[in-house]
Formats: C-alpha cells, structure tokens, sequence
C-alpha cells in the first residue's frame, strides 16, 4: 500500500481508502493528484496529508481533461501556497511553469530522455509542439544537436520556454519561434521533427513531412490509441499522412493513458517524398 493510502488509514472510509491513488505527479513543490469522483469530497483532507508529508508547498487537484489549443490543464489549488507556478528539476534541466497554463508530464520523461540520447552530431531538430521545452531543452543540453526550432503557439507556454532556454544555458542551440506550427514552422530544413501532440497529432504528419530536409529524417510522432489499434492505427495513419517514402517505423509505448487506451510514440524513418 501507498504511504499516501497509509497515512489516510483512520482517517477515510475503508472502502473509500482503496480508491486513493498510489501517487501523484510532483512539479517542483506543486503536487498535482487526480482523484475519481467518489473522492472529490475529500479532496481537502487528501491534500492535507500530502502537505503534512514535507517537500510539498502546494496542492492542486486535476479536474478535467488539457483544454483547447492552448492545451491549458485543467487544475485548481485546494490546499497551501495559492501558486500555481513553480520550478522544476529533471534530468540536469530546470523547467520553470505553471501547471495550471502550462503542459508538462513526469510520465514522459523516459521518451524525453530517450529522444534527447538518440539525436546525433550536428542535427537539426523541430518541435513542433514544444511547450515550455521539455524537448527541446533536454535535446539541446544532453544531445548533440546544431540547432533546435521551438515552435509554440501558447503565448504563456512560449514565454515560459524562452525563460527556460535562458536558464539552461542553450540560448546558441534553441531557437524559439511563436505561432501555430503551421503558419511558421521552418520547412525543408530538419533532419528529425517531433510532433508531441496527442490526440490530433495525425493531423500534423503532412506538414512533418514538409519540415523534414528533402532526402528525409526522423518523426517522432505521438498518439493515444486503444490497445487493441496500437499498431495498425498510427501505421496507418503515418503512411497516409505523412507524405514520404516509409523506409523503418517502430511503435513504442510510453505510458498507459486511460483504461483500454495506451500513449504511444512511433519512430519514423523517412525518405525522399512520394512522387505522385
């Protein structure tokens, strides 16, 4: 059992206790839990043992799904600090955001991690989607990339991101560009695109193609997907859409999503464009 379930033993319900969620994702000293509605009413004396547990300022409580093209979370403080901004650490970078504007999943940070070690001498990178920089950043610090595009169209995500490549120090790799992808992404200029999206990330793959230099590259394209397609739906998907000669696609998952629903990544190795 969870410490967190443990130290709510007494104090809820036993047959409410088993719903407590084993954990929560921590930015910085915000913590960000999710609870199922049976436990909305006690979302208070949750978030007061979790404060009483040390390391943790703020207690925000998620209460819907990432919303519109801002991809603004959908959160609100319950207890401590009311801040919803904050500074993270992960991975030799530090990410400052506000987890109630800004994107940013801890679940992630094994494909970030994963993309910013496969990236080789010299390349040239496009975000697409690049947040605060949870890409890009780690990219430019622990890869070896020339140059990296940061696309973001939420203005508070993109000023956030400029102040993160400032505090990082890769202010001469990253160069972040505001606006809808579409309208102002670079074409014909990276070696590997990353379209971090989810959920309409497909509907991007034509203009990954567009980004990518004319004898190909890498796409690292993300979608959420019921278990039972999460092969043949994003196959499908980047052979219809993206516009290039298929030479190498793997799909990989990240994470479980929702029951019955996985986040996956699928690595494309791209050619020439298609003619016709």
């Amino acid at each position: 059992m969870s410490w967190l379930r443990e130290s709510l033993r007494g104090v809820l319900p036993e047959e409410k206790l088993g719903l407590v969620p084993r954990g929560f994702q921590r930015l910085g000293r915000i913590a960000v839990i999710s609870l199922p509605d049976e436990l909305m009413g006690e979302a208070e004396v949750i978030a007061a043992k979790i404060l009483e547990a040390g390391g943790i300022e703020t207690v925000a409580l998620r209460t819907g799904e990432i919303e519109g093209w801002r991809r603004r979370p959908a959160v609100r403080v319950i207890a401590g600090k009311p801040t919803t901004e904050t500074l993270h650490r992960e991975d030799g970078c530090v990410f400052r955001l506000d987890v109630a504007e800004t994107m940013f999943s801890k679940g992630n940070l094994d494909e970030r991690r994963r993309v910013a070690e496969s990236v080789r001498d010299g390349e040239v990178v496009a975000d697409l989607f690049a947040g605060v920089g949870q890409f890009s950043i780690p990219i430019a610090r622990r890869g070896r990339a020339g140059l990296v595009y940061a696309v973001e169209k939420n203005p508070v995500a993109y000023r956030y991101l400029c102040e993160n490549v400032r505090l990082n120090r890769v202010g001469d790799r990253v160069v972040p560009i505001p606006g809808d992808c579409r309208e102002v992404a670079p074409r014909g200029v990276a070696d590997r695109v990353i379209l971090g999206i989810i959920h309409v990330g497909h509907l991007y793959l034509p203009l990954a193609g567009e980004v990518l230099k004319e004898e190909g590259g890498i796409v690292h394209y993300h979608e959420t997907v019921p278990e039972k397609l999460r092969l043949a739906r994003p196959i499908r998907r980047v052979a219809e859409g993206l516009g290039r000669e298929i030479r190498k696609i793997e799909v990989r998952t990240v994470k479980k999503y929702a029951p019955g629903v996985v986040h996956v990544v699928v690595d494309v190795h791209a050619g020439p464009r298609r003619s016709g």
